[in-house]
């Protein structure tokens, strides 16, 4: 169950994306209502009684409100510097599917107001503003002493000066920083061989997009 929850955090993000070299700071009152808005739009999906209505709008609300073609690019860091054009290419296409995957793996099925949130402070920063929230489970899982859950979101002005997510902290573990260490050691995992790398990767997306289809039953 603490990993379904950690799943609905991470898609009340909408994942993360890397700050851009044009960001400027978002305002109390924008970061406070990006986080009110996409966290209600989050949890009313989340209320969805048919699974392919509900996976289908957590994915566009992932594509819409997420660069991952940034992340990407965070996520592999050191390694983006030995890949040729065309492995590079392979592997933004390969992380998309990957990050549209995740979630798709758990049953999240959650009652109309069964999560709730509080945003607890905001404060802004010279070239972003970081909204710290709480997340309530305890009316899901009242059979289950669990403690609430501390989340921080940063968000800067970004693309077409939208507001968006560079970085979410769940229990002060940053949630890119955790991405890039699971890709590093894969990558180590296959001797530094890219090619490797993204073999097993693709295996990896597909064995995920597989195991959804049977569970709908497509």
């Amino acid at each position: 169950m603490w990993k379904l929850f950690r799943i609905v955090c991470v898609c009340l993000l909408g994942l993360v994306q890397l700050a851009l070299a044009d960001e400027v700071a978002v305002s109390s009152t924008a970061a406070r209502d990006w986080v009110n808005s996409k966290g209600q739009e989050l949890l009313q999906t989340l209320s969805e009684t048919d699974p392919i209505v509900k996976y289908s709008k957590l994915d566009k609300m992932m594509t819409e409100y997420v660069n991952l073609d940034y992340v990407s690019q965070f996520v592999i860091g050191k390694y983006g510097k030995i890949m040729t054009p065309e492995q590079k290419e392979r592997y933004r296409g390969l992380f998309q599917r990957y990050i549209l995957s995740l979630y798709k793996q758990f049953n999240l099925n959650i009652e109309d107001g069964g999560i709730k949130f509080s945003i607890d402070s905001v404060t802004e920063h010279p070239r972003f503003t970081t909204v710290q929230c709480t997340i309530d489970p305890s009316d899901v899982l009242k059979n289950i002493k669990i403690e609430k859950i501390p989340v921080k979101f940063k968000l800067i002005r970004g693309l077409n000066d939208a507001v968006q997510a560079v970085d979410l902290e769940i229990s002060e573990v940053s949630m890119v920083i955790e991405y890039r260490k699971r890709f590093y050691q894969m990558i180590k995992e296959e001797d530094e061989d890219i090619n490797w790398f993204l073999d097993r990767f693709d295996d990896k997306v597909r064995a995920n997009e597989r195991a959804f289809l049977q569970k709908a039953e497509i």
